[in-house]
């Protein structure tokens, strides 16, 4: 509440430079760190640590109401514009981890799933907003998950929408009617919850909105990315290819001269925001 009065926006918050997610269902209580909760051995623990060397990837805990969790599921998705798959394995408990070689699980093209936080006990708005969106959505068929942390808690309810890698915030139950039926029809939805894609990093997220924005282009793969050129420590430039030409936005991270807790609880910090030159 304190992040919408103090008029953040959402625009290139989401996770950034991820396009491997590994998603590992943990049925028992979650740490504020997930990877610290006590369900998970020690051993397993540094087999994910050690995966999570890899550059561009990530670790979600899920967890669905009704499973059980004695056979963990476990998931590597693939969201690469070019080819994405989703690798998936039953395990026979979480030391069946010790045995998996990443590169060696076969895959198959990605299926649309939904992560939504709930993880109360590293934000307790996550656990407010976050279970009855997810509730919300699941009514509607999608297949979803709870998750752990997705970053930027203070734009609860967050949910991140599998393979196209797109994150969203400030969800409530009355936006899941129109959120599915926007990604059902092949569209990335409402661009001011949509808080940017998760393979690039946070500038290329801003300048992507900026200019679906000026475009009105919906299409998740209507704009191909070039590159984005550092001009400053604050200012970028941005290009993309639409289907018409090429596309040039300019960027600057400034300070709106808000503020506001990072999290429920937490110390006001100063509001940054990605506005074009």
């Amino acid at each position: 509440m304190a992040s919408q009065e103090a008029g953040e926006s959402l625009t290139g918050t989401a996770v950034e430079s991820i396009d491997r997610w590994l998603l590992l269902e943990v049925t028992e209580p979650w740490a504020p760190d997930a990877i610290e909760s006590e369900a998970l051995p020690a051993p397993v623990r540094a087999r994910l640590l050690q995966w999570l060397e890899e550059p561009r990837s990530r670790l979600q805990f899920i967890r669905r109401p009704g499973r059980s969790g004695k056979r963990p599921l476990f998931m590597v998705v693939y969201a690469t514009s070019d080819s994405p798959r989703t690798s998936q394995v039953e395990l026979d408990g979480y030391e069946s981890l010790l045995d998996v070689e990443l590169d060696a699980l076969p895959s198959s093209p990605s299926a649309p799933i939904c992560l939504v936080c709930v993880h109360g006990r590293r934000d307790r708005c996550c656990a407010l907003h976050g279970g009855a969106v997810f509730r919300a959505i699941q009514s509607h068929g999608v297949d979803i998950w709870q998750t752990s942390h997705l970053g930027g808690h203070r734009f609860a309810a967050c949910a991140l929408w599998l393979p196209d890698g797109l994150m969203y915030g400030r969800l409530r139950a009355e936006h899941a009617a129109a959120f599915v039926a926007s990604r059902r029809a092949g569209a990335i939805g409402d661009l001011d919850r949509f808080r940017g894609r998760c393979s690039y990093d946070r500038p290329t997220q801003a300048a992507e909105i900026i200019l679906r924005r000026r475009l009105g282009e919906q299409a998740p793969d209507a704009l191909q990315w070039l590159m984005t050129i550092p001009e400053s420590k604050s200012t970028w430039e941005a290009r993309f290819r639409s289907a018409t030409a090429e596309q040039v936005v300019r960027l600057q991270l400034v300070d709106t001269g808000a503020t506001r807790p990072a999290s429920c609880g937490g110390k006001p910090e100063p509001v940054m925001e990605f506005v074009e030159l």
